[in-house]
């Protein structure tokens, strides 16, 4: 579909009697932010090893960005920029030498490579640094010039395996803002990562992968509402908690409860009900200083896939 940047179809890769990743079929629309996630083993490099078009599935197929990765491997090249989970730099060169290598290597053509490189290190947070060796960069500046690798021929998707593994706090909150940058500048990104609560600073749709199968996938609305049913919400009101906790249990909330200042009750009604619950405290003089949901981010989402069967 013209609104699809990947789409798979019964994608297989077996190693031996391994398999990693088992007959998936997946969407991700253009312009997406996609958090891959998963434990340990359940295929996600080899998902995003196989969606580059740099390891051939043992059967079934992906398309990416209308290419198919078995009929045109070098099409799918062209649009993806790829960030594999270990990732070589070549230590003696100079930054600046290091992506013309690159640039070479995607076929930018010469009277443009000088201008690209010169764009993708403003936008990797390395301006100023075209000529620092490699070896003397600090890690997150070397992740960093390792995704300004993958952006030197503009492609359209990003493919990023672990790219906060190892950083500090403040290095990973620079690629956050990297990554939030990317995503508004129109490109599609599929992002793996342990690191699940900083993911939803940024991603807008989660594919989780048990054993090398798609649990789930899609928005993060959607997926949650697929696996946990009740929400949990949180309520703060001026002058205490009486008030508001006895106009829930008044509505039937019977679960509802006090505690730290605020009152929390699970709710599996829609959006409207939720409104409704609402009015009724306003209506009952309760002054709501704070009404929402809590949790339903990525690592509430997925733990509570770990404990449901799918």
């Amino acid at each position: 579909m013209k609104d699809e940047m990947v789409r798979t179809s019964a994608l297989r890769r077996e190693y031996g009697e391994l398999v990693a990743v088992k007959d998936m079929d997946l969407s991700v629309p253009k312009g997406a932010v996609m958090a891959l996630v998963g434990p340990n083993g359940a295929g996600k490099s080899t998902l995003l090893k196989m969606l580059s078009a740099v390891l051939e599935p043992t059967r079934g197929t992906a398309v990416v960005n209308g290419v198919d990765i078995n009929v045109n491997p070098r099409g799918v090249h062209a649009s993806v920029g790829f960030l594999p989970d270990f990732f070589g730099l070549y230590e003696e060169l100079t930054v600046g030498e290091y992506l013309e290598y690159f640039a070479r290597a995607y076929g930018v053509p010469r009277g443009r490579r000088e201008n690209v490189i010169s764009r993708t290190l403003a936008d990797v947070d390395l301006a100023g640094k075209a000529g620092a060796r490699v070896q003397a960069l600090s890690r997150g500046m070397r992740q960093r010039l390792a995704i300004g690798r993958t952006l030197l021929h503009e492609p359209p998707l990003l493919l990023l395996d672990e790219p906060a593994s190892g950083l500090d706090p403040e290095s990973r909150h620079d690629l956050q803002k990297l990554f939030t940058r990317m995503a508004q500048a129109g490109k599609t990104l599929i992002v793996s990562s342990h690191i699940l609560t900083e993911l939803e600073d940024y991603c807008t749709h989660v594919a989780i992968l048990r054993e090398g199968t798609l649990v789930a996938c899609g928005s993060l609305a959607e997926v949650r509402s697929t696996i946990v049913k009740k929400r949990r919400v949180r309520v703060r009101a001026a002058g205490g908690t009486a008030a508001a906790l006895a106009l829930l249990l008044a509505a039937g909330q019977e679960g509802a409860y006090a505690e730290a200042g605020s009152v929390f009750f699970d709710f599996s009604g829609d959006d409207e009900k939720l409104s409704n619950i609402l009015k009724r405290l306003l209506d009952g003089g309760v002054k709501v200083l704070h009404f929402g949901e809590e949790g339903g981010g990525i690592q509430d989402t997925y733990l509570a896939s770990l404990e449901k069967k799918i």
